[in-house]
């Protein structure tokens, strides 16, 4: 091959491969030169041109289509923007998460010769999941509240849906924020369609809540980017909850409530 061929065909092209952020090896190379040049290469020749170009195996790393997109970091750029120019204290973040009777530790010491291996009463892929969700103010955990298993059965839903969601706002994170005893509060949440603006602001309502001013929805996929609950408050809780193994089934509820309004203030304002 010619330098010219070994530029167009072997470099620019797996720089065109890249910017599109496609998988690319010596093989999707070797079939590209050969329908270009219409012969045979050997893919022992590319392999060496390739590495006179400077190519070079990397591990990869996964990029969604969010990731890449500019309209998605400048509609994150401008909700935080309009975060930052609200009081801290007048913002509240509510989240949910599944936490799963069975979850063992990641890590254990382990001697020499011995394996690391967790005893359980139930494998995690049948552990029985409890959908939680929690509320945050400023540097402090707010509100809590636990869905069990029975309960879904019960309503018949299959996860949090917006009437439980409602349900517990006018309950119990209505009292709360009357408690606090500030005005103009903005609750922040993501766009799950269990977040709807107006069933939310009436569940306030019907718990004698009038201070919160607005709730704003967090722009599609980014509640990591802006949420302190999303990341890393969950990583902390979920942690602390494999640290706790075993757990007894009836006690969970209120081990995930102490869990939650244990953490520290500077955990929950890590952000």
């Amino acid at each position: 091959m010619t330098p010219q061929e070994v530029k167009q065909y072997i470099l620019e092209f797996v720089e065109y491969m890249n910017r599109k952020r496609a998988q690319i090896n010596y093989n999707s190379v070797q079939a590209h030169i050969e329908s270009q040049l219409n012969r045979k290469v050997p893919i022992r020749t590319i392999r060496r041109y390739g590495k006179s170009c400077g190519l070079k195996w990397r591990k990869t790393r996964q990029m969604t289509a969010h990731d890449a997109d500019d309209d998605y970091w400048t509609a994150i750029s401008e909700f935080r923007k309009l975060l930052r120019e609200i009081n801290k204290d007048q913002l509240i973040f509510i989240d949910e998460v599944a936490i799963y009777s069975t979850m063992v530790p990641r890590r254990t010491l382990v001697a020499s010769g011995q394996q690391p291996l967790i005893l359980v009463q139930e494998p995690s892929a049948y552990a029985k999941r409890f959908d939680f969700i929690a509320a945050i103010n400023g540097s402090q955990p707010i509100a809590c509240g636990t869905f069990t298993s029975e309960q879904r059965v019960s309503l018949r839903v299959k996860g949090f849906r917006q009437k439980v969601i409602n349900q517990w706002i006018t309950d119990v994170l209505a009292p709360v924020i009357n408690q606090l005893g500030i005005k103009d509060l903005y609750l922040i949440c993501d766009k799950s369609s269990s977040h709807n603006r107006v069933s939310m602001m009436q569940a306030l309502r019907a718990g004698k809540c009038y201070r919160v001013k607005n709730i704003l929805h967090m722009p599609t996929g980014s509640a990591k980017y802006i949420s302190p609950l999303d990341n890393p408050l969950w990583h902390s809780f979920k942690e602390t909850i494999r640290n706790k193994h075993p757990l007894i089934l009836f006690d969970i509820p209120a081990v995930l409530s102490q869990t939650f309004y244990s953490l520290s203030r500077s955990q929950v304002s890590k952000k």
